[in-house]
């Protein structure tokens, strides 16, 4: 168990030291008397699972069993949405059109079919 703990400290780290507040809000761009700050939306992800092993009473068992196994992982994402702009006249927000492409779509829909699939089979039973 301690092994899993290691990995998730681990991958916890790299989550930080990548969503720092400049992935939020980035470094401003000065352009004449305008400056401009881009906003961006962070996505993470975190995953991890372990196991154990001597199964000695399986009946396939032939020998001596082991076994251990973890792991983890991770995943961040940004993607802009607009920008913040600071002129001599005012502060307005410029909001950037969200295009997701096909891929994103896609996997913007998994989830309500995975539970249509769920209900579709629990009617069955």
């Amino acid at each position: 168990m301690s092994e899993i703990q290691d990995i998730l400290g681990a991958v916890g780290q790299q989550v930080g030291e990548v969503a720092s507040g400049d992935a939020v809000v980035g470094s401003p761009i000065k352009v004449g008397t305008v400056t401009v700050y881009p906003i961006s939306r962070i996505s993470l992800g975190l995953g991890a699972g372990g196991g154990s092993g001597d199964d000695a009473g399986s009946k396939q068992s032939t020998g001596p069993q082991r076994g251990t196994g973890g792991g983890a992982g991770g995943g961040a994402k940004a993607r802009p949405v607009g920008v913040l702009v600071f002129a001599e006249d005012g502060v307005s927000v410029l909001p950037i059109a969200d295009k997701a492409g096909k891929l994103d779509q896609l996997l913007e829909k998994i989830p309500d079919l995975v539970e249509r699939l769920k209900e579709h089979a629990s009617s069955k039973s």
